[in-house]
C-alpha cells in the first residue's frame, strides 16, 4: 500500500506484488515546535543579516508589498495580518501601504481569488492589485548585461520600502523558489521575464534542486538586486507541505539560509532509477503548473520507463496551450525539436503566452522524448492529456493494469508530493541533451 497526497484527500493505492518497489522518495521530518503565527512572529523578532522592521519602518513613508499567486503554498493570509499589525505599531496608516501581487506572467487573480490569497478584513483595508507585466507605467530600474533595459512596476519602484512574502520550495528550472523570485519575474517586464526564462531553460545546469552555476538562478538574482527590496519574508514546508520554519531578513541572505535548509529538509538520496515512476502534482493544481512533478519523475526513471502522474486542477488548461501541441506534432518528430530548439536559439517564446505555458510545453515535450507519461486525472483532462501527447487512466488502477502486458517484474519508484521533494543524483541529470 501507497499513499499520494492530494488536496481533496489522500489516496492509498495497492501495487500488483511482482511490482519491486525500489524507493518512496519522501522525506520525513520533525513536525514544527511552534504555531504557524508562532513561527511567523519568531521570523520578525530575529531577521536574517537585517535590521528588524521596527527600524526600517518610520512614520511617513510608503510600502509596498510583494505577495505571491496561488500557484505557491505561501500562507499569505496569515502572514499579512502580523506583517501589517507590525507596520501599523510603526506609525504607517493603511493608506501608506500597497500589496502587489506578483504574477509575473502569470493570468491576474480574480477579486474572489484575490480575497482567499489575503483575508477579507485585508481586502478590505487595503490596496491591492495584480502586477502587469505589460503595462505602460512600468519604471526602468537599470540595465543588466544580455537583458538591455530591465522595467518593474511602479507601485514597488516608487515605495519607500520594499518587503517581499514567498517560499522556498524547488523549482524546475531556477534550483529553488522563493527570495528573489518575487521580484523576478514576479513584478518585471514581459521583455525580460521572456528573455531570461528562454535564455536559460536550455541551460542543462538550469535544473531542479541546483544552485552552483545555475543561470537561471543566477540571472534571476542579478536582476532582483535592482529593485533595492527591504526586507523578505520567506516559508520552508516539509514533504507533507506543513510550513516548518519562517525567515525573514535581508532578501538574499534569506534565500541562501533557506536553500540550505530546503535541500536538508526535502533532498533525498535517490538509490536507483525505475521502470516505472508514481508521482502526484501535489501542491500544484494550476492550469500548466500541474505537469512540474514530471521533472523529479523523470530524474529518478529509466530512460524509456513510464511516468504516471496523478493530477488535480482547480483551473482548466487554456484552449491556445492544447493547440499548440497540435501545431507542434503537425511538423513531425524530429523537424518540431529542430523547431523548438531554433526558437530557442533565438530566444523567441514557442508560442505567444505566458511564460509558464512556454515552460511547460518545453517539459512536456523532452520529457516525453524520453519517457511515457500518463496523465492519471477526473475525465475532464482525458482530452486535454491525449492533445499533450500523454496517455490517459482515470485512476490508478487502471493505469497500473495498462502496464502489465508491458512489464513482468518491473521497479518502481513513489513520490507521493512532487511539488516538495527533489532527488539528489549522483552524476546530475540531463533533460535536453545537446
Amino acid at each position: 500500500m501507497v499513499t499520494l497526497f492530494r488536496k481533496k484527500g489522500n489516496l492509498e493505492v495497492s501495487l500488483p506484488k511482482n511490482w519491486q518497489i525500489l524507493q518512496t522518495i519522501f522525506k520525513k521530518g520533525e513536525e514544527a515546535r511552534e504555531s504557524l503565527s508562532d513561527l511567523i512572529e519568531s521570523a520578525f523578532d530575529r531577521p536574517v543579516d537585517s535590521r528588524p522592521l521596527e527600524e526600517i519602518l518610520k512614520p511617513g513613508i510608503r510600502v509596498a508589498i510583494i505577495v505571491d499567486d496561488g500557484t505557491r503554498p505561501t500562507p499569505v493570509r496569515d502572514i499579512l495580518p502580523s506583517l501589517l499589525r507590525r507596520m501599523h505599531r510603526c506609525g504607517i496608516p493603511e493608506g501608506d501601504v500597497d500589496i502587489v501581487i506578483g504574477v509575473g506572467t502569470h493570468r491576474p487573480l480574480s477579486q474572489e481569488e484575490i480575497q482567499d490569497r489575503c483575508g477579507n478584513e485585508v481586502v478590505k483595508t487595503y490596496r491591492i492589485r495584480n502586477h502587469d507585466a505589460r503595462s505602460g507605467d512600468l519604471i526602468k530600474t537599470g540595465e543588466v548585461p544580455g537583458y538591455g533595459s530591465v522595467s518593474m512596476n511602479a507601485t514597488v519602484i516608487q515605495a519607500d520600502v520594499k518587503i517581499t512574502v514567498g517560499s522556498i520550495v524547488p523549482h524546475v528550472h531556477n534550483g529553488f523558489g522563493g527570495g528573489p523570485k518575487s521580484v523576478m519575474p514576479g513584478i518585471c517586464d514581459f521583455e525580460t521575464i521572456r528573455k531570461h526564462h528562454l535564455k536559460n531553460v536550455v541551460d542543462h545546469r538550469s535544473i531542479l534542486g541546483i544552485i552552483t552555476d545555475n543561470p537561471f538562478y543566477e540571472d534571476c538574482r542579478q536582476i532582483a538586486r535592482l529593485a533595492l527590496v527591504d526586507f523578505s519574508i520567506n516559508c520552508l514546508f516539509d514533504s507533507l507541505g506543513q510550513v516548518i520554519e519562517v525567515l525573514a531578513g535581508n532578501l538574499f541572505a534569506v534565500h541562501d539560509l533557506g536553500i540550505r535548509k530546503a535541500r536538508e529538509a526535502l533532498g533525498v538520496p535517490i538509490s536507483g532509477k525505475s521502470d516505472i515512476t508514481i508521482v502526484s502534482s501535489f501542491p500544484y493544481d494550476e492550469g500548466p503548473q500541474i505537469v512540474k512533478p514530471v521533472l523529479p519523475a523523470a530524474m529518478v526513471t529509466q530512460p524509456g520507463g513510464t511516468i504516471f502522474l496523478l493530477a488535480e486542477i482547480s483551473t482548466p488548461l487554456p484552449e491556445f496551450f492544447l493547440e499548440s501541441f497540435s501545431k507542434i506534432r503537425d511538423c513531425g518528430g524530429g523537424e518540431a525539436e529542430d523547431r523548438i530548439r531554433e526558437k530557442l536559439r533565438c530566444v523567441e517564446p514557442i508560442i505567444e503566452g505566458p511564460m509558464d505555458f512556454n515552460m511547460a510545453l518545453i517539459l512536456i515535450f523532452f520529457v516525453s522524448k524520453k519517457y511515457r507519461v500518463v496523465l492519471v486525472a477526473d475525465k475532464v483532462l482525458q482530452q486535454a492529456a491525449l492533445r499533450m501527447g500523454f496517455g490517459y487512466a482515470p485512476d490508478l488502477p487502471s493505469a497500473i493494469e495498462g502496464t502489465k502486458m508491458q512489464r513482468q517484474n518491473p521497479t518502481a519508484n513513489i513520490i507521493p508530493a512532487g511539488g516538495y521533494i527533489f532527488p539528489l543524483i549522483t552524476g546530475g541529470f540531463r533533460l535536453m541533451d545537446a
